[in-house]
């Protein structure tokens, strides 16, 4: 039975900045049978690069649901202006590193070690400008991210929580990434969006995750595994647990279901 397959970036199938090419290889001769989707927290930009470079193409999410990139279609969710100049003012009063991206473009208006070093990892220029309010005039807002130390992230999530206007849902993507989108934008909400165009069940769905932006999607998939290390609370809500210290437990997860006829 044809599956579809949902497969988480950073801290899932890409370990190091690196996909091992075991791995590569081996969703590229699954993507023949089954349904791909990749999901992740990244900028489009970023995540397709990374997938053109490896030689993968499917079905992609990005900002955690705010962006699908369905056939030669792009559907967009967007964060409100007014609510999203209260968390960049949430965050100034927080003292903590913040970006905002607007039609695929990465904004900062302080130059910093967590502005380059997330440029770094995401291999994505950003634009240093003197305000991010007037930039969120610009077009649509995917997402807004809190970059700082695990301490300060778990801190700042808390007092956002007690803070932010309900019209927004905050998570880590990360242990040093705090994200805020639209209300109800999710991995889980975007592959809803996608199950109704192209007619599959939940049931159907093998996802792989490491991230509590990975929660709602492994829940309600029919199979799921939950990257170890990773989110703690992923291990009540996932069908299994794997090791993926060596970048290799996804690979692993689909040999053992191709083993029991799963795949």
């Amino acid at each position: 039975m044809k599956k579809i397959l949902i497969f988480d970036l950073d801290g899932t199938i890409v370990v190091d900045s690196q996909i091992d090419p075991r791995l590569r290889d081996l969703i590229k001769n699954l993507s023949q049978s089954h349904t791909v989707i990749f999901a992740s927290g990244r900028m489009f930009s970023s995540m397709d690069r990374l997938l053109k470079k490896n030689d993968l193409s499917g079905i992609e999410i990005a900002y955690n649901g705010s962006l699908i990139h369905l056939n030669d279609d792009f559907y967009e969710f967007c964060l409100g202006f007014d609510d999203a100049i209260e968390v960049l003012n949430f965050l100034r009063k927080e003292k903590v590193h913040r970006q905002i991206y607007v039609d695929d473009l990465l904004y900062v208006e302080e130059e910093n070690e967590f502005s380059r070093a997330y440029s770094q990892q995401a291999e994505i220029e950003y634009q240093l400008v003197q305000s991010l309010d007037d930039v969120a005039k610009l077009g649509c807002i995917f997402k807004i991210l809190a970059f700082d130390t695990p301490d300060k992230i778990n801190l700042i999530k808390e007092n956002a929580k007690q803070t932010i206007h309900k019209n927004i849902d905050i998570f880590t993507s990360s242990k040093v990434y705090l994200e805020f989108v639209k209300k109800g934008v999710n991995k889980k909400s975007a592959v809803e969006f996608i199950s109704k165009k192209l007619n599959f069940s939940f049931k159907d769905i093998i996802s792989f995750g490491d991230g509590e932006n990975d929660a709602e999607l492994l829940e309600k998939s029919g199979i799921s595994f939950a990257m170890v290390p990773g989110n703690e609370k992923l291990g009540k809500l996932a069908t299994y647990v794997t090791d993926n210290d060596d970048g290799m437990g996804t690979f692993r997860s689909l040999k053992y279901l191709e083993s029991i006829g799963e795949l």
